[in-house]
């Protein structure tokens, strides 16, 4: 008997659906967010990258606003050089409607997409690393099964680089290019 309910136990955890970063095994990150994430002017973003950064921050931050003109030449420049990569904006947790996330779309004049405020919980989009706070402006490279490969973000203030998940992408895609020659 104690065997048969360890029997049915170990096969109904080999029965359950694995996740990774809140993404299922059977699903990319491209196919999670489809249909979710569109531009300020209302149009859905049809998804198709390779690596996406996860943009985090708000419109009352004011190294966010500091940072707009370098955001959208880094981002012309990263799709004009290796085309695999998207942005997608999610905002701050302080958010509290999709109109926070349009306003900072609107205000900056970004071409990229965002995420819609009421599919932000159930993509888990703001969990993607577990530290203590997130600093923003910051940023969260993903690929495109959804494993995080770097973020602005570590345990201290200390360890914050705005940038790195950019530079880490850029690295990515140089090594990349060495290795077809």
């Amino acid at each position: 008997m104690a065997v048969s309910v360890v029997l049915v136990l170990i096969l109904a955890s080999c029965a359950s659906t694995v996740i990774q970063n809140n993404v299922p095994i059977d699903m990319t990150f491209e196919d999670m967010l489809q249909g979710k994430c569109f531009y300020a002017d209302g149009r859905p973003a049809l998804l198709s990258s390779d690596y996406y950064l996860i943009y985090y921050a708000a419109d009352w931050c004011p190294y966010c606003k500091e940072y707009e003109p370098l955001l959208k030449k880094t981002y012309e420049n990263l799709i004009r050089m290796y085309g695999n990569v998207e942005i997608i904006f999610v905002g701050h947790e302080r958010d509290v409607s999709n109109d926070n996330l349009v306003s900072f779309m609107e205000q900056g004049g970004y071409s990229f997409p965002y995420l819609k405020f009421e599919y932000r919980e159930e993509t888990g989009i703001m969990h993607l690393v577990d530290v203590p706070k997130f600093y923003i402006p910051g940023f969260v490279l993903v690929d495109k099964q959804g494993k995080v490969l770097a973020s602005s973000n570590g345990e201290t203030a200390d360890d914050y680089s705005r940038d790195y998940p950019i530079q880490y992408y850029t690295t990515l895609q140089i090594c990349d290019c060495f290795g077809e020659e």
